[in-house]
């Protein structure tokens, strides 16, 4: 689908493009007539607007896409004007432009592009890259002969055009990757290499640089992430996963320094799967703005709401910590992100000048300050039917769009600029826990095998956490589980259509790798109650306790059985390597072979259980006399 349908008469395309889609009063435009197709000769056209005939006569055809160049003076008078292109009796493409007269117009509105570039931490356990795409993405020819790869791509695109400003999130689990190929060479699950040195890890390390240097002469702003992409909104306010999120935010900007020497003031939020307690995170790690959508975020917020095309202060009533949020056109990115799929050059340029006249509509009709336009930066290139186009089509887009910026249209800026220069005047007290899709079932839902894995996520971050809280703080052990549940929460695994159990479940394995044994080395290993027991009676049993771990632990010794208010609980700590004897009292309301269920708690999580039968003997009153 395209924005733009393919125009096709006699097996020949043929569209009009002017050189730019805003012009001013009486200035001479040129229309550019563009022909694809086989063969070559003579064609009859006419090109014409709602007045006059501007053309009328035979071009050559097969030769150049650029069939023909006709001058054209524009109208005196501002407004909105359209011209078209005939081939016999058909009108094949009708070409709509605007005639704007800036210097009657204020201060040019702020168009804030981010492309999102990301892949998950697609290596295994050991190191095995599983998946390529964050390297062939950089050094492949999937956009060949107009580029070489998305990622490197888009770096050229930033030296080619150098009045073109845009933020782009460099997500740390993509450089991370990118950073160990460069510095220790990486091996993939096929047996092939990349070595430190080699040519495939210069052309990494090059595209590396594009970014630095672009972000160092003040072209883009880089923001930071969640380190595994994973949809923090959910892992929060639906899981009770607040650290891991918070964690993985910490490690994201450390990998963002790190790896590219910069410090980002901005963040991507994964999936834009937000919620209101993300704020606190973000505020911590010194985050001070990130991007929303419109549709899923905005129309449900509550506060100080004007238009969704001003910057907003984010509150947390309750901390009093905060961030700055923009709201991205769900609709313009929407078109961006899935209307390209171009049939041949000139279908491409066509619709490279169709969506920039469409930004250049939108942005002079708002009411407020800036648009903003968010989308992955990789996957609409090479998702798209012809790749190779999309390329051709960006190079188009980005001259459409500079010349919107020398027309005073628009201003290209990156969030750090906006940030600088457009201080957000109006506060949000309530933004709805969401996705950019509206709906957290992509991730949780569409999959008859997401509830499955998500309790399984949930079994094993309370194993940790029973862990940490036995052993009274985090160890390497701990370190390492909640590490390797990083991976296994990245959202690319669980998005329904490349929904990849097996990936998920590596990871958990690896994280209960670390802890299950651990959590084994304390056991209940045998009840005891001394005497005769008898009902009605406080009872003391011992619970014998082994801790075979090298290091002391706290935790809780629960008895219970069926008797009424037959419960009972002690806390307890024990040295490394000892057995411990703990007395727990009970009171026994029956008589009888009770059954007694002994448990040891850690953080609300059992890790170890033992049920023993004791005889209850009924107990006699003492004689009255």
């Amino acid at each position: 689908m395209s924005l733009i349908p393919p125009r096709k008469i006699h097996d020949i395309e043929a569209y009009l493009i002017l050189n730019k889609p805003v012009l001013k009063p009486g200035e001479e435009a040129k229309i550019h007539v563009l022909v694809s197709g086989s063969g070559e000769g003579r064609m009859h056209i006419m090109v014409y607007d709602d007045e006059k005939t501007i053309f009328n006569g035979d071009i050559t055809v097969g030769g150049s896409l650029i069939a023909g160049i006709i001058p054209y003076d524009t109208p005196s008078t501002p407004g909105v004007y359209k011209v078209y292109l005939k081939i016999g009796d058909i009108v094949v493409d009708e070409l709509t432009y605007m005639v704007y007269d800036a210097e009657e117009k204020s201060k040019p509105k702020n168009l804030a592009l981010v492309w999102h570039h990301h892949q998950a931490p697609n290596y295994l356990p050991d190191g095995t890259i599983h998946g390529p795409w964050a390297f062939i993405y950089t050094y492949g020819s999937s956009l060949k002969p107009y580029g070489d790869a998305p990622y490197r791509y888009h770096a050229q695109m930033l030296q080619k055009h150098r009045d073109y400003h845009a933020t782009y999130n460099l997500s740390p689990s993509l450089i991370k990757q990118w950073d160990t190929a460069v510095k220790h060479g990486v091996v993939f699950a096929t047996g092939e290499k990349i070595e430190p040195g080699s040519e495939k890890a210069e052309l990494i390390e090059e595209t590396m640089n594009m970014y630095k240097d672009a972000y160092k002469r003040g072209q883009i702003d880089v923001l930071t992430s969640i380190y595994a992409h994973t949809i923090g909104g959910f892992l929060v306010d639906v899981l009770g996963l607040s650290d891991i999120v918070r964690d993985e935010v910490k490690y994201g900007v450390s990998v963002t320094r790190e790896v590219l020497g910069i410090t980002p003031l901005g963040a991507w939020t994964p999936e834009m799967a937000f919620s209101m307690e993300m704020i606190d995170v973000y505020y911590d790690n010194g985050i001070e703005y990130t991007i929303l959508d419109d549709k899923c975020h905005f129309e449900m917020a509550e506060g100080e709401k004007t238009t969704s095309y001003e910057p907003y202060v984010a509150l947390n009533k309750e901390s009093g910590k905060h961030i700055v949020v923009y709201f991205r056109d769900h609709e313009l990115s929407d078109v961006l992100s899935f209307k390209n799929n171009f049939t041949s050059e000139a279908h491409a340029w066509r619709n490279a000048y169709e969506v920039s006249l469409l930004i250049a509509r939108k942005i002079m009709g708002i009411p407020g300050r800036m648009l903003t336009l968010a989308l992955d930066g990789e996957n609409w290139m090479v998702f798209a039917s012809n790749p190779p186009l999309t390329a051709l089509y960006f190079d188009k887009l980005l001259l459409f769009l500079e010349s919107l910026s020398d027309e005073g249209v628009l201003r290209l800026a990156d969030l750090r600029e906006v940030y600088e220069e457009l201080p957000a005047t109006r506060i949000l007290m309530k933004i709805p826990t969401n996705t950019w899709l509206c709906t957290f079932r992509k991730w949780r839902g569409e999959k008859e095998e997401h509830e499955e894995y998500w309790l399984k996520v949930v079994d094993a971050y309370m194993k940790i956490r029973a862990y940490e809280s036995l052993v009274k703080g985090r160890d390497p052990y701990s370190e390492k589980a909640r590490w390797a549940l990083w991976h296994a929460l990245d959202s690319d695994y669980w998005w329904a259509e490349f929904w990849s159990p097996k990936i998920i479940k590596t990871w958990l394995n690896e994280s209960l790798r670390y802890i299950d044994e651990r959590l084994k080395g304390i056991q209940i290993k045998d009840v005891k109650i001394p005497g005769k027991p008898m009902s009605n009676t406080s009872l003391t049993l011992i619970v014998e306790v082994m801790n075979t771990l090298e290091t002391p632990v706290k935790a809780v010794v629960k008895v219970s059985c069926p008797s009424r208010n037959c419960v009972s609980w002690k806390e307890f700590e024990t040295p490394g390597r000892t057995s411990t004897s703990i007395p727990v009292e009970i009171t026994v309301g029956e008589v009888g072979l009770i059954p007694f269920s002994v448990v040891i708690q850690s953080d609300s999580y059992i890790i170890s259980s033992f049920i023993k039968e004791i005889e209850i003997y009924p107990s006699i009153p003492s004689n009255p006399r």
